[in-house]
């Protein structure tokens, strides 16, 4: 049975299947992929999905998701018209998104594009290869577009951290050095809609270290309600955060296989067995 996938705005069926093919790339660090997408004549809907995790994890991952599909709509010279959380009553539709005009595709974006296939977790060690100020300041300013912030934790702060996410003895595996960049993306808000950006954050942080030539580690689901306030507190500046990583050079992940669109993706022509949504 074919998915749902239909022509949508300016978009042929077949840019359609390859929008939505970016934007569910998974995850490189876990197999999370707890979003649904509704097609429609007009526009692509972003739906939350079965979800073991917290509602704030989920909405991390959607906002990755969602920022891959405004990046593969760009890609295809369409300007992605997006409104988050549009229906009060329907928290479960996180977003709608339109392709509407025409948009030149900058380098930037193409870099960017190219890097969600590319991108690659790393759960083993890095080199002491330094990363370049020049690049920290890109991060930064990645997390700044989707209205959140980047902070670095400084050596200062790192017995601290280790407290907070471990205890009073760190854990042997983490061993955080200056020559690897720790840094967290948080919000100034603790609010569905600021998860929602902030995993779009993330992912913009995530994607500009891979065209840096950059791997990540990151925890998320660690940081519980406790950790997170006592991480604010060090961080400070009112930062509520959400993700931290650890960021450098190092062996990367392999990549991981996509989930089929048959499995996330209806329309009005080709619902769900079930009902969904």
């Amino acid at each position: 049975m074919r998915p749902g996938v239909l022509p949508v705005g300016r978009l042929s069926a077949r840019q359609v299947r390859s929008v939505l093919l970016t934007a569910t790339t998974p995850p490189p660090l876990h197999d999370a992929r707890p979003w649904r997408f509704r097609c429609t004549p007009s526009s692509i809907e972003l739906y939350a999905g079965p979800c073991a995790g917290t509602r704030r994890a989920q909405l991390l991952d959607c906002g990755a998701a969602l920022l891959n599909l405004r990046l593969a709509v760009k890609a295809q010279g369409c300007h992605p018209d997006v409104r988050l959380l549009p229906a009060p009553g329907r928290p479960d539709l996180l977003a709608v998104v339109r392709p509407r005009g025409l948009e030149p595709v900058t380098p930037i974006d193409r870099r960017l594009v190219e890097a969600i296939r590319l991108r690659r977790g790393n759960h083993g060690p890095f080199t002491a290869a330094l990363v370049p100020t020049a690049v920290q300041r890109e991060l930064r300013k990645a997390a700044e577009l989707e209205r959140a912030w980047l902070a670095t934790v400084g050596d200062p702060q790192l017995p601290r951290l280790c407290e907070i996410m471990f205890g009073a003895e760190a854990a042997p595996a983490f061993d955080p050095l200056p020559e690897r960049l720790l840094v967290a993306v948080g919000s100034l808000h603790d609010t569905p809609l600021a998860h929602l950006q902030a995993g779009q954050a993330v992912q913009r942080v995530l994607l500009t270290a891979a065209v840096a030539g950059l791997s990540a580690a990151h925890w998320s689901d660690t940081l519980t309600p406790p950790r997170r306030r006592a991480l604010r507190r060090l961080l400070g500046g009112g930062i509520w955060p959400h993700v931290l990583l650890r960021l450098g050079h190092g062996a990367p992940l392999p990549l991981r296989s996509h989930a089929e669109l048959d499995d996330v993706v209806t329309s009005e022509e080709r619902p769900f067995s079930h009902g969904w949504p």
